[in-house]
């Protein structure tokens, strides 16, 4: 069973699903002799480097190292449950589910989101039509920030007027339960346990998922009122996390790639200034910080963003929280601070359009930016205080990758301290380095000093089915990487049964994009190992049998340490001499 359904099911699903064909559906494929290019989807990028194997049935991003079968990249293109995307191609294909408790349980689940993203549906239209009607303050509203009935439809602003319309209007218009309304988030109950509008007296701005369903709301006051916040997001729901939703991220998607970065502000209202002005690449995350979810949802979309936040000190700190964070997740980030302590919305009132673009286009790089936000805290004329902002610079200079990198901030702290580079280079430790001797070897030698890719070389090599790979099948290999051995045991086990084995059949047993390892091997670099391979391959598998038997090694000298029968001890040091010869000849 493969996740509910029956493994000959999935593979017959994938056999109906050519993944070039599918794949075509979505972006341009190009074909270069045997393999298909195309510019990678889940990430921006102008060379393509997103590679489709259609006899294997996979396709591998060398940019940003993604991997999967048909089934995968539906999920990921079309942001859908493993189930939902198997559903999806099993329909194209007119090929029948298999009935099974596990479908009726994912069918249930599917219906009661079904159910939600309805109501959800219905409630955006309802707000919708509120609007438009009224002559108030929330028409007011609208006027006085200057968006227009098209950016109102667009982004379907709606108004709530009162606290029980809404549950009437779905209640007897559309049927929708009670139930239903809560499981939205869109209800709640007062003291006599009537339901009531969750968002009742203010303007309500819909949140959508990257296909355009509505999935909550954020809703804003329309008077100051110390009682009431000012914004409101819907509740967790079944189909809203805030931790996971970005706002105005169906915008992206729509855009299919035409922006060089994105623009992350706070909220709802600088997202639509932002787009009225042209800069349709905004977005927002919910009332809350960013979170490695949200930094690799982006990560689909693009490898730039630019923080946008407030300009005010909550802004700023926000920003230094959202850089390591966007960091991890292999993003380029840069910085734009605004003056005045203004907003982005405030920003283009007073300033325009132009002048904000501006300030995006000279936007300053995550690592200046940390620098000269520590600079504000300290009286750099203070001496005292003076060292404690070298200190702290040093610190995020050290952070950096490489000498070259930190080279370009040492110059750049230099000039702001007028300390010299080279005790800033000394206070860093870049100058006490002692260059290491380096010793001729043999290039495989040398090659097989990174263990992990001496490892990744032989299992890479077996499932990409190279000739010199082919006689280590039967041979007993050791992986101390737990998933390695996974791996290499599948593969053994399809051979020695006579299973087809295809790298698609990988995808089945291992989730290779939340699995560095998997995805490493599936998209190795052969030509970073030269010409001579099979010599490489040779010395690689001694490697493991030997890292096998000394770990076996181990093990037998732990136990005839602990083992007090005289007999047992003799059948272990046999072992052991066994094991010592092996090791000897394997050396």
């Amino acid at each position: 069973m493969n996740r509910g359904f029956p493994s000959d099911f999935i593979e017959e699903v994938k056999r109906q699903n050519n993944i070039v064909s599918v794949i075509s559906k979505y972006i341009r494929v190009d074909r270069k002799g045997r393999t298909f290019w195309a510019c990678c989807p889940f990430h921006n990028e102008k060379t393509p480097s997103f590679a489709i194997n259609e006899e294997e049935g996979f396709y591998h991003c060398f940019g940003c190292g993604v991997s999967g079968d048909v089934i995968k990249f539906i999920q990921s293109y079309e942001g859908i449950s493993f189930y939902e995307a198997v559903k999806m191609l099993a329909d194209s294909a007119n090929i029948a589910l298999p009935t099974s408790y596990n479908e009726e349980k994912e069918l249930e689940s599917l219906r009661e989101k079904e159910k939600v993203l309805r109501a959800l549906n219905y409630a955006k239209d309802f707000y919708f039509e509120n609007l438009k009607q009224d002559t108030g303050q929330a028409r007011d509203f609208v006027i006085k920030r200057g968006f227009s009935p098209e950016i109102v439809e667009y982004f379907a602003i709606g108004y709530s007027k009162n606290g029980f319309g809404l549950v009437d209007y779905l209640n007897k218009k559309h049927g929708i339960s009670d139930k239903t309304m809560m499981d939205a988030g869109l209800v709640k109950r007062n003291e006599q346990g009537r339901l009531y509008d969750a968002f009742y007296d203010r303007v309500v701005f819909p949140i959508f998922n990257v296909h355009g369903d509505t999935i909550g709301f954020t809703a804003r006051t329309l008077a100051p009122n110390p009682q009431f916040a000012k914004y409101v997001n819907s509740a967790q729901t079944l189909v809203f996390d805030k931790s996971k939703t970005i706002y105005n991220l169906h915008t992206i998607r729509n855009l299919r790639h035409s922006y060089q970065y994105i623009i992350i502000c706070e909220g709802t209202i600088d997202v639509i200034a932002m787009f009225k002005a042209g800069f349709k690449n905004t977005v927002a995350c919910m009332g809350t910080a960013i979170t490695s979810e949200h930094s690799n949802l982006l990560k689909k979309y693009t490898d730039k963003v630019v923080l946008c936040l407030d300009g005010d000190s909550a802004g700023q700190k926000g920003a230094l929280r959202a850089i390591d964070v966007l960091v991890a997740s292999g993003l380029e980030v840069r910085v734009v601070t605004l003056s005045e302590n203004l907003d982005p919305d405030e920003y283009l009132k007073k300033y325009g359009a132009e002048k904000l673009n501006e300030m995006v286009e000279s936007s300053i790089d995550a690592i200046e930016y940390k620098i000269l936000s520590l600079k504000n805290e300290y009286n750099i004329d203070d001496k005292y205080e003076k060292s404690k902002f070298v200190d702290g610079a040093l610190d995020i200079i050290r952070s950096l990758d490489t000498n070259s990198e930190r080279e370009i901030y040492l110059k750049m702290l230099s000039k702001i301290t007028q300390i010299s580079i080279d005790l800033l280079r000394r206070d860093l430790g870049l100058s006490k380095a002692v260059p290491a001797v380096v010793k001729e070897e043999d290039p495989l030698d040398t090659r097989l000093k990174g263990d992990a890719k001496a490892v990744r070389f032989v299992l890479a090599s077996i499932i990409h089915k190279q000739e010199y790979a082919k006689s280590c099948f039967g041979q007993k290999l050791y992986f101390k990487n737990k998933i390695y051995q996974k791996l290499y045991d599948f593969v053994c086990d399809c051979y020695e049964n006579n299973k087809t084995f295809t790298i698609s059949s990988l995808f089945d047993y291992f989730d290779a994009s939340e699995n560095s390892d998997i995805n490493d091997i599936i998209g190795f670099d052969f030509d970073a190992i030269g010409d001579n391979k099979k010599d490489y391959f040779d010395q690689c598998l001694k490697v493991l049998k030997v890292q096998g038997l000394k770990d076996e090694q181990e093990e037998l000298l732990a136990k005839f340490k602990e083992e007090r029968d005289l007999n047992k001890r003799r059948e272990i040091a046999s072992k052991l001499n066994e094991i010592a010869k092996e090791i000897k000849n394997g050396d």
